[in-house]
C-alpha cells in the first residue's frame, strides 16, 4: 500500500495542492523526495546502526526541501519528537566534529547541555560530549547527576577562593561571631554581596501569654527558656520584620536567598509579601515545615498548628542556586520538633530545667537548609539568632556565620551554645566573642 501511495504522489494523483520549494524548484511530491523517503524508512528499520544518517537526512528534508517535520513524520510513520531530536543532534555535530564518539554520546551530551543552563556558560556541547564518552555504560540520569556534581564542586571551590576577597574589608570582624545587638545595627556593616543566605526567624506576633506566664500552655515553670520578646503583638512583629527586605537586599550574594519563618496554620501575611515586592524581592517558594507535634493551644479551637511556614525570597528576576542535588526536593520538610520531647525529659528529671529553648529548631532541619542553599565558605546570617542552631549548623558544615540577637537572655543562651561548640571543634578558628569583646556567659 505504501509503495502505491508513493507512486500516486510522484504522478501527481495525491489529494491536496503541491508545494513548490522556492530554493531549488523541487516539489514535495517529486521523485527525488519519494526516493529519500523510502531510504529514510529503510534506515529507521535499522535505527541503531544509522542514527547519524537518519539525522542528516531529516535535516536535509527540512533545510533543502523546506518540508515540515510533521509531514516527514507522517510519511515515514515515525515519531515527530524523535525525528526532531535526531536531526538537531546531527546539525549540532557536523561530520568534522563527530570523531570517535557514538551518536548516543552526542545525543546524551546535547540533552545534558540543554537541561543544565549553567553548563552552557562553562562548556561547549562538544566538550560535554567528550566528558560523556568517559561515562559510557552509565544511565542518562547518572550522567546528568555527574555534571551537576561537577558544577557544584566547581562553585564550591570558587566560593572558598572568593571568601578571602569578600571578607577582606572591615566586615571581617563581624564574621564567625555572635552579636548582642539589634540586627539593624549589624547587617549594614556587612560587605555588599557577601551574604549567601539570611535565615530569619522573627517573632510572629499574637502569642498571648496567660496569667501564670505560660506560652499558650500551662507549662511555664517546666518548659524551656522563654523571654519577654516572645510576647510581641502582631504590629510589633511586623515592624521588626518588614525592614529586613530593604536592609538585606544590598548584602545578598548572587544566587542567594532570604528564608523567612512564619507561623503555621495561618495565611501568609499580605503586608510581608507587599513590602518584599516593593523592595525588589520575589517570593519564589512557600515551604511547610511539618514539625510532627501539635502546638499547645486551647481546646476550644478546631485546629492547632503542627507546622511552620518558610517563605523563600530571592532578588527580583533571580533564581536559587542548586547546591546539593542529593537532598530532598519536596516543599514539605518533615523534621521532628524537639520542644515537646524536651519538655518531657526535663519533667522526668533526665536533663536540667532550661536545657532546651522553647523555640529551638532541630539540628537536622537547620543543617538541611544550610546545605540546601550554601557551599562551604559561604556566609550565613541569622538576624534573629535566638538559640543559635542555624549558626551552629553553619559552623559545623564549614560555612561562615553571623549570629545576631537583641534579647539578653536569648543572647546568653545562643552565644554560650556557639562558644561551647567552637571550643570543642578543632576545625573552628576561634571561639566566638561579642562585638564589644565580652566573653559569652553560661546561662
Amino acid at each position: 500500500m505504501s509503495e502505491l501511495l508513493e507512486v500516486a504522489i510522484v504522478k501527481g494523483r495525491s489529494i491536496g495542492r503541491r508545494k513548490v520549494d522556492r530554493q531549488d524548484g523541487h516539489t514535495v511530491g517529486s521523485r527525488e523526495i519519494a526516493t529519500k523517503v523510502r531510504r529514510l524508512r529503510r534506515l529507521l528499520r535499522r535505527y541503531d546502526r544509522h542514527c547519524w544518517a537518519i539525522g542528516d537526512l531529516v535535516a536535509e528534508f527540512i533545510l533543502q526541501h523546506r518540508m515540515r517535520l510533521s509531514e516527514i513524520a507522517r510519511r515515514v510513520g515515525y515519531s515527530k519528537a524523535r525525528l526532531s531530536e535526531l536531526q538537531l543532534t546531527a546539525r549540532e555535530f557536523p561530520h568534522h566534529l563527530r570523531g570517535k564518539g557514538t551518536f548516543e554520546d552526542a545525543l546524551i551530551a546535547r540533552r545534558v547541555w540543554l537541561t543544565i543552563p549553567k553548563l552552557r556558560l562553562d562548556m561547549t556541547v562538544t566538550a560535554v560530549r567528550e566528558e560523556v564518552m568517559k561515562l559510557r555504560g552509565k544511565r542518562p540520569r547518572q550522567v546528568k547527576a555527574h555534571f551537576i556534581k561537577m558544577l557544584l564542586e566547581r562553585e564550591r571551590q570558587e566560593a572558598v577562593a572568593d571568601s578571602d576577597i569578600i571578607y577582606s574589608n572591615d566586615s571581617h570582624a563581624l564574621i564567625d561571631r555572635p552579636h548582642h545587638a539589634d540586627w539593624r545595627d549589624v547587617i549594614p556593616r556587612l560587605g555588599d554581596g557577601s551574604v549567601k543566605v539570611f535565615i530569619c526567624d522573627p517573632p510572629f506576633g499574637g502569642y498571648s501569654w496567660r496569667d501564670e506566664g505560660g506560652y499558650a500552655s500551662g507549662r511555664a515553670a517546666t518548659n524551656g527558656l522563654r523571654t519577654a520578646c516572645d510576647n510581641n503583638t502582631e504590629d510589633t512583629a511586623l515592624a521588626t520584620t518588614l525592614p529586613l527586605f530593604k536592609e538585606c537586599l544590598p548584602k545578598l550574594a548572587p544566587g542567594g536567598c532570604l528564608l523567612l519563618f512564619q507561623a503555621g496554620g495561618k495565611p501568609d501575611r499580605p503586608e510581608i509579601l507587599t513590602e518584599a515586592a516593593k523592595q525588589g524581592w520575589t517570593c519564589l517558594y512557600g515551604l511547610t515545615w511539618l514539625k510532627g507535634t501539635y502546638t499547645p493551644a486551647d481546646c476550644v479551637y478546631p485546629y492547632t498548628p503542627s507546622s511552620e511556614r518558610i517563605l523563600v525570597f530571592v532578588r527580583k528576576g533571580g533564581q536559587i542556586e542548586w547546591h546539593e542535588p542529593g537532598l530532598a526536593r519536596s516543599d514539605v520538610l518533615s523534621f521532628q520538633s524537639i520542644v515537646i520531647g524536651a519538655t518531657a525529659r526535663m519533667l522526668q528529671g533526665k536533663v536540667p530545667l532550661g536545657t532546651y529553648h522553647m523555640f529551638q529548631k532541630p539540628d537536622d532541619l537547620c543543617e538541611f537548609l544550610v546545605r540546601k542553599h550554601t557551599h562551604p565558605g559561604h556566609l550565613v546570617v541569622e538576624p534573629f539568632g535566638c538559640s543559635g542552631t542555624f549558626s551552629q549548623a553553619a559552623a559545623k558544615l564549614g560555612r561562615q556565620w553571623v549570629y545576631i540577637e537583641s534579647n539578653e537572655e536569648n543572647y546568653r543562651w545562643g552565644s554560650q551554645r556557639l562558644a561551647s561548640f567552637c571550643q570543642s571543634s578543632p576545625e573552628q578558628p576561634h571561639a566566638p566573642a561579642t562585638v564589644s569583646g565580652e566573653t559569652p556567659q553560661a546561662f
